[in-house]
């Protein structure tokens, strides 16, 4: 059933997309942090900033189906792009090695891109563009023009510090970026990452807070 958008206030919203999860549970991100992604993409919609979502490492599309949902309730025109290898997690660097970590090898959380696409048709959700390549393939013309939403989980240094790369010049004003495992102590390499990218000297960063296991980046306007 479609939520009201003219009686529910967009944490409402959010509630009652949070209310299907059960359908599509998330192996990867807890129903907090899907919270805490969910809450910002509103935000970012109902301020209405330019620009597409963006999901870079989307898995089997579990997260990307909430964002859907929330999308079609909130702004049913913006248009939703999912990127990943399809192929499980990459060699790791010397950033990323944890002896926490060590259930992370490559090829493990394989997926693929009918599985993802299979789930949103299920799910009579509006067909997402969704690319199939490593993230260092990636260049900035693969992105949409603008971004005003980008959620990151990547899991090891070199797939965030891409991310950051392909998304940094389409990022509209207002954007927001979250990114996962920021506080993981088995994914040392993307906090790293994070830490990089803040210290490059950006100077559009609003906000940067560390929220669970999740760094939230906001931009100004």
């Amino acid at each position: 059933m479609s939520v009201d958008n003219q009686r529910l206030p967009y944490d409402k919203v959010v509630q009652a997309v949070l209310g299907r999860a059960k359908r599509t549970k998330s192996d990867q991100v807890s129903r907090n942090e899907l919270a805490i992604i969910l809450s910002e993409l509103a935000r970012v919609l109902g301020r209405q900033i330019a620009g597409a979502v963006v999901e870079l490492g989307c898995y089997r599309g579990a997260t990307s189906l909430m964002m859907a949902q929330l999308m079609a309730e909130l702004a049913p025109t913006k248009q939703l792009y999912l990127y990943d290898s399809f192929a499980g997690l990459p060699s790791k660097t010397e950033y990323d090695r944890s002896a926490l970590g060590d259930d992370f090898q490559p090829g493990v959380l394989k997926a693929s891109k009918s599985e993802v696409l299979k789930a949103f048709a299920h799910a009579n959700l509006p067909r997402p563009t969704v690319k199939k390549a490593w993230f260092s393939q990636l260049s900035g013309d693969d992105l949409p023009e603008q971004i005003c939403f980008a959620y990151l989980d990547g899991d090891y240094y070199d797939s965030i510090r891409d991310s950051f790369r392909v998304c940094r010049g389409r990022l509209a004003p207002g954007a927001t970026l979250v990114v996962d495992d920021y506080d993981n102590a088995s994914l040392p390499g993307v906090r790293r990452a994070v830490d990089e990218w803040r210290e490059t000297g950006l100077s559009d960063i609003r906000s940067f807070r560390p929220v669970d296991s999740l760094a939230v980046i906001r931009l100004m306007v």
